[in-house]
């Protein structure tokens, strides 16, 4: 995904697609934001829409997160069609989100959307405190059957979301997704940005989809 304009969330980078901003070395992905000389920020926002889409499985990344206040990297999906509407009814999870100017440095999060429950009412792994986040490699994963939702940090369950049985609105997770890796800037999420910083990264070993049983 390119260009800008907040993308609802009150942003300020503009992501591209040079390799300034995303760019494999020593064995690792970089995803990349960068302040340009003017203050202005650019980043990257890789997705996996048209390429790789699956319904059901786990799907897990092995990533360090950014310690820079006001980034905000995330690991997540989107339905590849709005079958049940435009955002929030056709879903979204979020495998994992790190925000250290708004929730705290090495805190990090995963959650559902749907219409039932969205923003800072979807539910999932509550704030989780991984001490090394910034500084190693830690996985993030996501168990997703046609009953539950389930996090996993490190191995460990975090948090699970089971269908309620009561229709799209609560459960609109029966579609393909896709996959999103991302580093925005400020937002509602990322928060004031350190006036210090110029760049930051968010470093990928590996993402890994696994079919279901």
């Amino acid at each position: 995904d390119t260009v800008g304009g907040g993308w609802g969330n009150s942003e300020v980078q503009t992501y591209t697609s040079t390799r300034v901003n995303s760019y494999v070395s020593g064995g690792t992905l970089k995803i990349a934001a960068v302040k340009g000389s003017s203050g202005s920020w650019t980043s990257a926002r890789l997705k996996t829409k048209g390429l790789k889409e699956f319904t059901y499985g786990r799907i897990e990344f092995c990533a360090k997160l950014p310690s820079g206040y006001g980034t905000w990297p995330a690991l997540w999906l989107l339905p590849a069609d709005n079958a049940y509407g435009v955002w929030p009814a056709s879903g979204e999870l979020d495998v994992m989100e790190h925000g250290p100017s708004v929730t705290g440095l090495n805190v990090v999060y995963g959650t559902e959307h749907s219409t039932s429950g969205y923003g800072g009412g979807g539910k999932g792994t509550g704030s989780q405190t991984i001490s090394t986040a910034t500084t190693a490699f830690h996985t993030y994963a996501l168990e997703w059957s046609a009953t539950s939702v389930s996090w996993y940090f490190d191995g460990a369950l975090k948090g699970q979301y089971t269908n309620p049985g009561t229709g799209s609105a609560a459960w609109p997770f029966d579609k393909n997704f896709y996959v999103i890796m991302n580093v925005a800037m400020g937002g509602t999420l990322g928060g004031t940005i350190n006036s210090a910083l110029t760049s930051d990264m968010m470093e990928l070993d590996y993402v890994r989809v696994y079919a279901a049983k």
